[in-house]
């Protein structure tokens, strides 16, 4: 078992043989599913997840080390963001006030905090319909185990608030109670990947922005099911 120094360590991989230990989740560094879908945010079919989040309270589960879920939250007007990472919130923290400081004038400040505590543990402590939530490339391989993954999907469905959506980029986490729609679309740093996206939600999430949802639908880069 490890003692925990392996968290004040530079190297990802003596921070992912702590949280192996820890049984509670694999710390994967993690960030390029995040980065892709806030470069796609600035495009023009992209910009929907604006509207997604705009007003919202954006937590991200399994941020990792990199400031894209933040970038995001800031970019598409969301209230405010919660970062929550057991294994990497000190390079976290860090990686959001450098993008920031670099961003100062360009991509306007919006209230951060990042939470030092397994994903789980935080939403449990959180109330009733109140959250947007935001889950890029939390795969099974990365969680302890199916009965894990089920409460999280249940503390998902009673956080989230009625007009807004589980968004999953690349994750294996689905709510079972909320409706989805899925899309695909092409990488804007390399077009030759195709990115995976899909938004849980219940019947007043997709009542709201179910116009802009069905034009991705007919110009076929979604599904729903």
């Amino acid at each position: 078992m490890g003692n925990g120094k392996e968290l004040k360590s530079r190297d990802w991989r003596k921070r992912l043989s702590y949280s192996i230990d820890q049984g509670k989740g694999f710390a994967a560094p993690g960030g390029e599913f995040t980065r892709t879908l806030y470069e796609w945010s600035l495009t023009g079919q992209g910009s929907v997840i604006k509207d997604l989040f705009c007003g919202q309270r954006v937590v991200e589960l399994g941020a990792g080390m990199m400031p894209y879920g933040y970038a995001l939250s800031a970019v598409c007007g969301a209230r405010n963001f919660v970062a929550v990472e057991p294994f990497y919130s000190d390079l976290q923290e860090s990686s959001i006030r450098s993008f920031e400081k670099k961003n100062r004038g360009i991509v306007p400040r919006i209230p951060f905090k990042v939470a030092s505590i397994d994903m789980l543990d935080y939403l449990e402590g959180e109330a009733d319909g109140i959250l947007c939530v935001l889950a890029c490339g939390i795969e099974d391989c990365i969680l302890p185990g199916p009965i894990y993954r089920k409460k999280v999907e249940g503390e998902i469905e009673r956080t989230l608030r009625p007009d807004s959506f589980f968004v999953s980029s690349h994750s294996d986490l689905c709510p079972q109670s909320l409706s989805s729609m899925e899309m695909f679309y092409r990488r804007p740093s390399n077009h030759r990947v195709i990115d995976r996206l899909r938004l849980h939600g219940g019947r007043e999430a997709f009542e709201k922005h179910g116009r802009k949802l069905a034009s991705l639908t007919e110009k076929g880069s979604a599904s729903t099911f």
